[in-house]
């Protein structure tokens, strides 16, 4: 175990007033451990990233680093990470986490060198109540089908159907009406295994004729919009619906607004009780000054309360199978079922960007916008695009 006033540094790009209280709770449960926490906390993802790099270039990694892509680089030299295989063993990780957890947290090798602490829902859609009622819809949609028909409706009231944001989120949309039409087999095939037939068949043309559908729906203004702006829209009434991730919801309760009240929150259209995710994790570093503090890290970011204390207050929700959601709101008691369930049925996906390389996650980025952009390129040629982009990266 740690000794009296051993330390660990971790870098994170958790900032803003929520994330930093959320952190709070991992440091308490440290701290009760004997262990200080040494915040290296870097305003924004990709300055934490740019700053990590530089760390590790020099030889002088922190203890411990927030990730939730990238992690192949660091992968690829193995004797920069710390083996945490004997604390995993002790944790009963095995047991605790989905196979594509794990997957993430071994970065594809065969030890643990990350510690995931939570899960974010990525393929959600969110619908004002109040919209719905306008256009005299009892229930929200369970099919594009669905949707494009209350669409047409919403903008007969002067509302704008989708509300859309600016390229990045055009991007991630795609991939959650991709997990709908493709299925989760043909989804893994084609982004994690760029497998050929996956990335032109139909599923992936269906997902491009969805996508152009939507834009029909979506208005000039989306382009040059921040994703909370899309979300305010939605909650003021004047949109329809938004699909983005289940951190929105923190935009929704900080407006005083109640899940399945105000909103709805629903699997996006098509991907019936499936479960996109994302993970926050933090890798760790071979550290030769205080193992004995990093293992007590490992294991504080794993405990069962602390997790659930951290999600609480950051919206996410834990990682491990075997917690106690009943704190939690109706979103996220219900993105943990079906995170629970997508592991025993086998339908439980983790983001692209998770288990790929950059390179190609932004190959792939480039076709999605071209073809949003040009409404000349047909869906079965961006989906030969697809094809073509995971080939040259």
């Amino acid at each position: 175990s740690a000794r009296a006033g051993e330390s660990v540094e971790v870098m994170h790009w958790w900032t803003s007033g929520g994330e930093t209280a959320a952190v709070g709770k991992f440091k308490e449960a440290l701290s009760v451990r004997g262990v200080e926490w040494k915040d290296l906390a870097v305003g924004g993802a990709d300055n934490q990233r740019t700053l990590l790099k530089t760390r590790v270039g020099k030889g002088s990694p922190p203890d411990a680093a927030q990730i939730n892509s990238d992690v192949r680089a660091y992968a690829a030299n193995p004797g920069n990470l710390a083996n945490l295989n004997d604390v995993a063993a002790k944790g009963g990780w095995d047991d605790a986490l989905p196979a594509p957890v794990q997957r993430y947290a071994k970065l594809g090798g065969k030890n643990y060198v990350a510690v995931p602490v939570n899960v974010h829902r990525n393929n959600v859609m969110w619908i004002s109540a109040a919209g719905l009622k306008k256009i005299g819809a009892s229930a929200p949609p369970k099919t594009w089908d669905e949707f494009f028909a209350m669409a047409e409706k919403a903008r007969a009231a002067g509302m704008i159907p989708l509300a859309m944001a600016e390229d990045s989120w055009v991007n991630f949309m795609f991939m959650q009406v991709a997990y709908g039409t493709m299925h989760t087999d043909a989804f893994r095939k084609a982004f994690y295994d760029a497998d050929e037939a996956a990335l032109k068949g139909p599923g992936m043309v269906q997902a491009f004729e969805v996508m152009r559908k939507a834009r029909g729906y979506s208005d000039r203004g989306a382009a040059t919009r921040r994703w909370n702006e899309a979300t305010q829209m939605v909650i003021q009434g004047k949109a329809l619906a938004q699909v983005n991730g289940d951190w929105v919801k923190g935009e929704f309760t900080l407006a005083g607004k109640k899940p399945n009240v105000d909103y709805f929150c629903i699997p996006v259209p098509g991907s019936g009780s499936g479960h996109v995710f994302s993970s926050d994790a933090f890798m760790f570093f071979r550290n030769a000054k205080s193992p004995s503090a990093q293992v007590a890290l490992a294991e504080t970011l794993m405990d069962k309360d602390a997790q659930v204390a951290f999600s609480l207050i950051k919206g996410s929700v834990p990682v491990r199978m075997d917690a106690d959601v009943s704190g939690f709101d109706a979103c996220a008691r219900q993105s943990y079922a079906d995170f629970v369930a997508g592991n025993k049925d086998g339908t439980l996906a983790a983001a692209p960007s998770m288990l790929q390389t950059p390179a190609r996650i932004a190959a792939w980025r480039d076709v999605v916008l071209a073809f949003w952009n040009d409404d000349s390129m047909t869906a079965q040629q961006a989906a030969n695009r697809m094809l073509a982009a995971a080939r040259a990266n």
